[in-house]
């Protein structure tokens, strides 16, 4: 893969025109090389492509450019990858390189990598809604997370699944609402309580299309069996006790189960006094 050596310079290169043709000439090429017809690209093709453009991301420097670059090499996912198994593949290479390089990433470029990891994970997602959320395809990517950043294995960084932890249900959320008008609702206001939970059944009935528990499914393995308790309990925290999934009717409120419990030993108070009060058959 000569080219990616060209790519990379140009895409670090502080001219803007010269970015720009840049990324276009690779769209074009990511194009060419992973339509179903084609589809000609390996993952050691993929990790070779993404080395080049993690350096491209190195050597980005400003905050503004850092922030265009780092949304544009995301919608080389959403825009640019033809094919579900190179979409897999392209993914799969970037945690690859992502998790091979990150000992080396400096304190002063940490953040433009964390931002990068955030655009990656929202034009995932926004491929995955692009083929409606397809049941197989959906299965390969978590199968491939969970190969990957979410394995929960030692030579994984623990910044990389702790990251995701923090940004995984607010990218999901934004891609699956994204047409959805979403006005300022005024607390104050007459109507506030009606605009409110209209909005919540809007969501609700959005969710019900799409298979959130097997996109969460990594987290509650690792919640389960990972060796670190604070990654353990950072999954269930962040992850899987979010409100936001009580609010889409993903998982059920564990009020409602305290409340339940409550219920029931109330009625078993009630029997018990029911018991003593009973003063027959004496």
């Amino acid at each position: 893969m000569s080219s990616t050596s060209n790519f990379v310079k140009k895409l670090a290169s502080n001219d803007k025109a010269t970015r720009d043709s840049a990324l276009e000439s690779l769209k074009r090429y990511l194009h060419s090389k992973t339509s179903s017809k084609s589809n000609s690209l390996t993952l050691l093709d993929m990790e070779k492509l993404w080395k080049g453009l993690y350096y491209s991301m190195w050597f980005c420097d400003r905050a503004k450019a850092q922030e265009r670059l780092a949304e544009n090499l995301g919608q080389l996912y959403s825009n640019s990858v033809k094919s579900n198994e190179s979409f897999i593949l392209f993914a799969k290479a970037f945690n690859l390189i992502i998790i091979k390089e990150w000992p080396s990433i400096d304190q002063w470029r940490i953040d433009k990598y964390y931002l990068l990891i955030r655009r990656i994970l929202r034009h995932n997602f926004k491929y995955l809604k692009q083929q409606e959320w397809e049941s197989n395809l959906v299965e390969q990517w978590v199968s491939m997370m969970e190969e990957t950043i979410l394995s929960g294995e030692s030579n994984v960084p623990l910044a990389l699944p702790y990251h995701l932890c923090d940004i995984y249900l607010d990218e999901l959320e934004l891609i699956m609402f994204e047409e959805l008008e979403e006005e300022e609702l005024d607390k104050s206001a007459s109507d506030y309580l009606e605009k409110y939970q209209n909005l919540i059944s809007q969501k609700v009935e959005i969710v019900d299309e799409i298979p959130v528990l097997k996109l969460i499914q990594p987290f509650a393995n690792l919640n389960k069996d990972a060796k670190l308790k604070t990654l353990r309990e950072k999954c269930k925290e962040d992850v899987l006790d979010d409100e936001r999934l009580v609010d889409w009717a993903v998982v059920e409120s564990d009020d409602e189960d305290s409340n339940d419990e409550a219920y029931d030993k109330n009625d078993d108070e009630v029997e018990e006094d029911e018991e003593e009060e009973w003063k027959g058959f004496q």
